[in-house]
């Protein structure tokens, strides 16, 4: 009952989550016998008892108020913070993680050379941490049996991880990319196989400033949302999504917590609408006196930038005409605050007027500085100011673009609602009516103005998808089988959740693809994937053998939300809402090899009894499949729990795992995204295999489209009929030989902020990563559905 009553409590103030994946919806009581169902209330009720609960006003607020009254007695009896786990400290026996085997000196060595721990290069007192939940888990029987026979004692606590470094690795870095650079610079001109010579096979990717190669630094793909309403923020997101190049760019929210930094070392630029709290306030300031670039769509963090700015009126609801550059009398609706230069400023003298039509302002505006002196955390900053756009009527400015004179800082103000669709007035016809004419304008300004005056890169055909039929790939009477097998296909329709999938077989119509119907062609194959080259490379019983290839869905992964077959594998050329961890989006363009494949997973069995493992057993095979392929040399590793470094520093490569539990068997969906060949949004393997041949003077082919999948699917079916027959031992010895954490010393931080030692000792039994205290306590600590990058320090606890 005490876990109940906190659970309910919990759940009626915030949003819950079930281990950081699936969220609670609802809470319902049911029968338990037979199989679970709603509870049918036969019991009939008096009027007056009717009425005293019903829902009219008078009684539904009485009620509201006898819960407020009865939770906040609660509070004040019970601990104020009420999280879901054990309060106090709890001991229990657990299997000790397979430990990670030494390696001679020499290997050793040539793990220093490769440089596979530069993560761990922030001082405890830099913010790059890890943050972390240690999860009190429901063990298998066969595990609980096996604590009995020698075992470490743990202590459960919430935990969090702060990486610690070396010093002596990150003066070997720096070593190292200097020698990497001059070898390139003095590589001789000889022509390769394909005529082309290494010098001007190294100008192709090098880097424009500095004249060498650069894969040391990620480029920013991130664009950070913040709002003060839901629905402002989602109208935001829409319209930059529409208008910013897709293979570029991610679109996120920005974090609010304090405890949440880093972000600004992977971010493009930061869209701000509305009102900012003081201590965002202070830290996006930085961000944009630093060289950060800021688009503020009527936000108050105006004033707090251009101090000289002050607020002359309301004007809400207000639709109001601009122009901005060729854009002439552009229906808008204004800020409901007008922002524009105090008169009481010397430089808005009467005797200044004469010139107000220089920068965009009249005799009924005050004049706008040209300039405007900032402080900011005790240092002083110039900010050049420009008016870029004025409204008609009192000639106030609606656009202004701020640049830090000492920095690459920009930022634009603007006083009207560019973010807002016109339907959101379509209640009022006559602003519905102008809003919509201007549409067209408002996202050519917006566009405009990200593209040239904040220097993004914007997606010429405004986001338009055109979305083609998929194709069913491998033997005739295999498909027939999935088709008239599985339940979840009736009359050639396969109807998920969030797209229904036709199968068409001859001379049958497929109709139009869109972003919820894909019609899928039985006896036909893709002209752009060569299933010669896939299927010679193929090995595998199951997995890989049945394929719907698609040119572009909105998620592949979306395709499997039913129960279809063992080893079915969806590949999309692109996926334009391709996802990721915690909800994420991954960026899916064209060369990147995504994949998502149902995997069916009996739980009596060695992986069913640790199927959290399936994840670090898919990325471990992506990495093995890679490195037999003749790219030993290869610097790339996972980064726990999931992901696909490049150089230890950029993340090329990410894996969704979902599973849904029939009976004794898990179907287990696991979407995979890898930078095969696509230069954005960081880098990609075969960029990283033209440098490797750059850099020891030989020829390494890169790795084919189609043959990449076939080697991973070859990998992962034989390293999980292995782990079915032999246990975990000889694929943890592969996660180990590749994952960047060996012996690694962090800081673990309570939820308390207290800090304790430890060193990284392995994953457990279920793929939770094993830290071992300095009182050589042994404990376990979960991912915590970060939202951005473990190497760049964005981290923080899941909230609940």
């Amino acid at each position: 009952m005490n876990h109940l009553t906190k659970l309910i409590n919990q759940f009626s103030q915030s949003d819950i989550d079930i281990n950081h994946e699936l969220k609670l919806l609802k809470i319902e009581t049911v029968e338990v016998e037979g199989a679970p169902t709603v509870i049918k209330y036969d019991k009939k009720y008096l009027k007056e008892q009717t009425l005293k609960y019903s829902y009219a006003p008078v009684h539904w607020n009485k009620f509201v108020t006898e819960i407020k009254d009865l939770y906040s007695k609660i509070r004040d009896i019970t601990n104020p913070k009420i999280k879901i786990e054990n309060g106090s400290p709890k001991c229990f026996e657990t299997a000790a993680p397979k430990v990670i085997k030494k390696e001679t000196k020499k290997n050793v060595e040539d793990k220093h050379t490769l440089d596979v721990k530069k993560e761990m290069k922030k001082s405890p007192e830099d913010k790059n941490t890890l943050d972390v939940a240690v999860t009190e888990h429901r063990r298998h029987k066969k595990s609980r049996e096996s604590t009995s026979k020698g075992v470490t004692k743990t202590k459960h606590k919430t935990k969090s991880v702060e990486e610690v470094p070396k010093k002596e690795k990150e003066r070997e870095k720096e070593h190292k990319h200097k020698r990497t650079a001059n070898k390139l610079v003095k590589q001789s001109s000889v022509k390769d196989s394909e005529g082309e010579t290494k010098a001007e096979i190294k100008e192709k990717v090098k880097d424009g400033a500095h004249g060498v190669m650069n894969f040391g630094q990620p480029k920013p793909p991130n664009v950070l949302v913040y709002a003060d309403s839901i629905i402002t923020k989602d109208n935001v997101k829409r319209v930059l999504f529409s208008i910013l190049n897709k293979e570029k760019y991610t679109i996120y929210d920005l974090p609010t917590s304090s405890k949440q930094t880093g972000w600004d070392k992977s971010t493009v630029i930061v869209v701000v609408c509305g009102s900012v709290p003081p201590d965002l306030t202070s830290n996006l300031i930085q961000y944009f006196l630093s060289g950060g670039k800021l688009l503020c769509l009527c936000s108050d963090l105006m004033y707090s930038v251009l101090y000289t700015f002050t607020t002359a009126e309301v004007r809400e609801h207000e639709l109001v005409r601009f122009s901005y550059g060729s854009w002439q009398r552009v229906k808008m609706m204004h800020h409901i605050f007008c922002y524009q230069a105090s008169p009481a400023k010397k430089q808005f003298s009467k005797d200044s007027e004469s010139n107000h039509s220089s920068n965009g302002s009249s005799p009924l505006a005050p004049r706008t500085p040209s300039n405007v002196e900032l402080r900011h955390n005790d240092k002083d900053y110039n900010i050049q100011v420009q008016v870029l756009g004025t409204e008609e009527t009192w000639q106030t400015p609606s656009l202004l673009l701020a640049k830090v004179k000492s920095s690459h800082g920009r930022a634009v103000f603007s006083q009207v609602h560019l973010e807002i669709d016109p339907d959101e007035y379509e209640n009022d016809e006559d602003k519905y009516r102008s809003l919509l004419s201007s549409n067209e304008a408002r996202l050519e300004i917006l566009k405009d103005i990200l593209s040239n005056h904040l220097d993004l890169c914007c997606d010429e055909s405004f986001g338009k998808v055109q979305f083609t039929p998929g194709f069913f790939l491998g033997r005739y009477d295999a498909k027939m089988n999935m088709m008239s097998d599985c339940e979840s296909i009736s009359n050639n329709q396969l109807t998920c959740d969030k797209i229904s999938v036709v199968f068409c077989g001859h001379n049958v119509d497929p109709g139009t693809a869109s972003n919820i119907r894909l019609p899928v062609l039985i006896h036909s194959c893709p002209s752009n994937f060569s299933t010669l080259e896939y299927y010679e490379t193929l090995e595998t019983e199951d997995i890989g053998r049945l394929v719907i290839y698609v040119d572009i869905v909105t998620s592949s992964q979306h395709l499997l939300c039913k129960r279809l077959r063992h080893g079915l594998v969806v590949i999309p050329r692109q996926q334009t809402n391709g996802m990721s961890r915690s909800s994420n989006a991954w960026l899916s363009p064209m060369g990147s090899a995504a994949f998502s494949l149902q995997i069916h997973i009996p739980l009596d069995s060695n992986m069913g009894r640790s199927l959290s493992m399936i994840q670090h057993l898919v990325m471990v095979a992506v990495v093995s499949a890679i490195k037999k392929q003749g790219y030993e040399e290869l610097n790339i590793g996972i980064k726990w729990p999931n992901d696909l470094y490049a150089d230890s520093s950029i993340k090329i490569g990410g894996i969704l795992v979902n599973s849904i539990i029939f009976g004794n068997l898990a179907v287990v969906n696991i979407g995979c995204g890898v930078n095969l060949s696509n230069q954005n949004p960081t880098v990609c393997i075969n960029d990283l295999i033209e440098r490797a041949s750059i850099e020891t003077n030989t020829t390494l082919k890169p790795i084919p489209y189609e043959k990449y999948f076939a080697m991973v699917f070859n990998e992962i079916e034989k390293l999980y009929q292995d782990v079915q027959l032999k246990g975990t031992d000889g694929f943890l010895d592969l996660y180990y030989k590749y994952w960047l954490h060996s012996d690694a010393d962090v800081t673990i931080r309570t939820d308390k902020d207290e800090s304790k030692r430890a060193k990284v000792v392995g994953i457990d039994q279920f793929g939770f990563l094993s830290v071992r205290l300095d009182d050589g306590t042994l404990t376990s600590v979960q991912p915590d559905g970060n939202s951005f990058d473990m190497m760049s320090g964005l981290i923080a606890p899941k909230k609940f």
